[in-house]
């Protein structure tokens, strides 16, 4: 599974878990802060690119 990880992480020790959760927490300071530098909203920016997801990717039916 190169490039991805399985759910809950299950081949880790808690200290990697704790770890990885601190440095995820960085990286959403920090674009929090880019975003408010930009003028960017990123709730309505999230959502306009669900709805370009949806109609990218429609569910398989």
């Amino acid at each position: 599974m190169e490039g991805e990880v399985e759910k809950g992480l299950p081949n880790w020790e808690e200290s990697e878990k704790e770890h990885s959760g601190y440095e995820l927490s960085n990286v959403l300071f920090y674009l929090i802060k880019l975003a408010d530098i930009c003028g960017v909203d990123l709730g309505q920016a999230a959502s306009k690119k669900i709805v370009k997801n949806a109609i990218k990717y429609p569910p398989k039916l």
